[in-house]
């Protein structure tokens, strides 16, 4: 027995046809295509900018301190006060900070808490140190007279920094 089956044009093609119930077997339409290939670019750009800026914020890692107040007092009997405080602005504790005023032999030591600052006592970001240095009799600094201080800074990571700031005496 023999069978012969005829086959139209749509079948021998691969096309569907809808009469028979069979599935389709076209692609989606290049609209849809494109708003997925559109959220896969998103969610890709997205994973790249995370991991990137995960990353950079660690090199991106500054030391850096500024002054809030400083000052240099000397009053009738001959004594001069002299205070300075310093804030951490960075984004790096600080270990080591040495502040010399001009005419001085040694640093001052800084305190957070009324401890020095070292490393198992750091300036944390955004804390600030305070130092005070009285200078008895005769003090060697003029009224109207500016002085240098510098100020010295270790990090955590061993970075350094080193800041000259000038500082009037005045009567008081």
């Amino acid at each position: 027995m023999i069978l012969i089956f005829k086959f139209s044009r749509a079948e021998r093609s691969g096309k569907s046809m809808k009469a028979s119930g069979k599935l389709s077997r076209r692609a989606i339409s290049p609209l849809i295509a494109t708003i997925i290939l559109i959220a896969i670019c998103v969610v890709g750009g997205l994973l790249v900018y995370s991991i990137f800026m995960s990353t950079s914020g660690t090199m991106s890692a500054k030391g850096q301190v500024s002054v809030e107040a400083i000052d240099l007092v000397k009053n009738t009997e001959g004594n001069a006060t002299f205070s300075i405080t310093i804030k951490n602005t960075g984004n790096k504790p600080v270990v080591s900070l040495n502040v010399t005023l001009q005419g001085q032999k040694s640093p001052l030591n800084l305190q957070v808490a009324g401890k020095n600052i070292d490393s198992d006592n750091p300036l944390q970001p955004g804390q600030s140190a305070t130092a005070l240095l009285n200078i008895n009799a005769p003090a060697p600094y003029v009224v109207g007279n500016s002085y240098n201080v510098v100020i010295e800074v270790k990090f955590s990571d061993g970075s350094m920094f080193t800041k000259t700031e000038a500082v009037m005496c005045r009567y008081g």
